[in-house]
């Protein structure tokens, strides 16, 4: 019984059939994160009405990470940078991811 069960769950996410699109046979565009100037950086964080530290925290890094790109002494990289471009791209990312949540006091 299992096995059926097995082999049913494999069709269903491998089809086999022709012209059928699967998990097998996909490919994705990877579009590298877009730069971000420390101005950009600071006028984000400020559209979030975020401080600093809270700021930091979202995106798991030091305050003093943030601090430094948005004086222009370094740049986000990496996981960060793709995080401040989905941000950038969608505010309300962070309440549908639930980094954050909302509350009234």
């Amino acid at each position: 019984m299992v096995s059926i069960f097995k082999e049913s769950v494999k069709d269903a996410l491998y089809p086999n059939k022709d012209g059928v699109l699967s998990t097998r046979n996909k490919s994705f565009i990877v579009h590298p994160a877009e730069e971000m100037s420390a101005k950009e950086i600071k006028k984000l964080r400020n559209s979030l009405h975020l401080s600093t530290a809270y700021f930091a925290s979202i995106l798991a890094v030091n305050i003093k990470t943030v601090q430094s790109w948005e004086s222009g002494e370094n740049s986000p990289s990496g996981p960060a940078l793709r995080m401040l471009n989905m941000i950038k791209k969608n505010p309300d990312f962070l309440l549908d991811m639930k980094i954050v949540e909302e509350t009234f006091v």
